[in-house]
């Protein structure tokens, strides 16, 4: 499975620890292709991202809360740094 794009980044919460990291969930429109291949039907982007460097993402189906983590390796480049430069946008630390 690789995740070559997602669309309509939208910010919903976010959880700060202070000087350790952000948490955020983001809603995105995942193609149908990487949807059937991960069964997922609702799925949004939890983003983690960690002050002294470092990201992480994992892809949560709020229909059935299946739980999918991703390696870096798994998406298209430009695919995860649009998430990770959205995610630092809507981050209070970042």
């Amino acid at each position: 499975m690789y995740l070559k794009e997602v669309n309509n980044l939208q910010f919903h919460s976010q959880l700060s620890l202070k000087q350790v990291e952000d948490r955020l969930l983001i809603t995105a429109e995942f193609p149908d292709e990487f949807l059937k291949e991960v069964e997922m039907k609702d799925p949004f982007l939890y983003v983690t991202l960690l002050v002294r460097g470092g990201a992480r993402i994992k892809i949560i189906d709020e229909d059935s809360a299946k739980l999918h983590i991703p390696a870096k390796k798994d998406f298209e480049q430009k695919t995860y740094h649009k998430i990770i430069e959205f995610a630092k946008e809507h981050a209070k630390q970042f």
